[in-house]
């Protein structure tokens, strides 16, 4: 091999590697992205939530009255997560 053809292909191995990292970078942003979406709609969706949970009455939690503040905060969490599963992904 000349010198011409290690230095293309060492050009070539570079081009490879940084493209890839180019790629790996995109897909690591897109996916947090995703998740500072996913939080954002989970925090609008507990702090919506909240003052329907603080006035539950006659709540449980299996055989356990809810009647805490934590109690109705885990609630309105409960809630808040089965709404983002439920969420339409488009």
């Amino acid at each position: 091999m000349s010198n011409d053809e290690i230095r293309q292909a060492e050009k070539r191995g570079y081009s490879k590697g940084y493209l890839a990292g180019r790629r790996l970078k995109k897909r690591k942003d897109e996916q947090e992205s995703r998740r500072r979406e996913r939080q954002a709609f989970l925090d609008r969706a507990f702090l919506s939530i909240l003052p329907a949970a603080m006035n539950a009455q006659g709540w449980t939690f299996g055989d356990t009255p809810i009647s805490s503040t934590q109690d109705r905060v885990k609630l309105a969490r409960r809630w808040a997560e089965e709404a983002l599963k439920q969420r339409p992904f488009v």
